[in-house]
């Protein structure tokens, strides 16, 4: 039998080839699939239309929707009583409630 040492490393040697082989082939089935799967570059658009009436009332527009959001939200909550407790949460309710009063009553930065 031949010098253990000199085995070893002829197997080392065959399979840090086939590691450095399979990692290159890898490399090119990706650099392959990106070429292949690649979307289609998109169709030159026409020059940009000015602004219409309804563009320049959609920050208006979304503002109204988001205060409608808040005033819903604000109407489905009861106060003082957190979502935790209406589920039956137990003790865990009573620290999001301690949470939830910190946050209201913090003080801004600048106060």
């Amino acid at each position: 039998m031949e010098n253990l040492l000199v085995v070893s490393l002829l197997i080392t040697v065959i399979g840090m080839t086939l590691l450095f082989i399979a990692l290159a082939i890898l490399y090119g089935m990706m650099y392959l699939m990106t070429a292949v799967l690649r979307d289609p570059a998109p169709a030159p658009t026409e020059a940009a239309e000015e602004p219409t009436g309804t563009e320049q009332e959609q920050p208006a527009v979304l503002r109204a929707a988001a205060i409608a959001v808040a005033l819903a939200r604000a109407q489905q909550e009861t106060p003082g009583v957190p979502p935790v407790a209406e589920t039956g949460g137990g003790d865990g309710s009573r620290w999001w409630l301690l949470h939830h009063i910190r946050r209201l009553t913090a003080q801004p930065a600048g106060s």
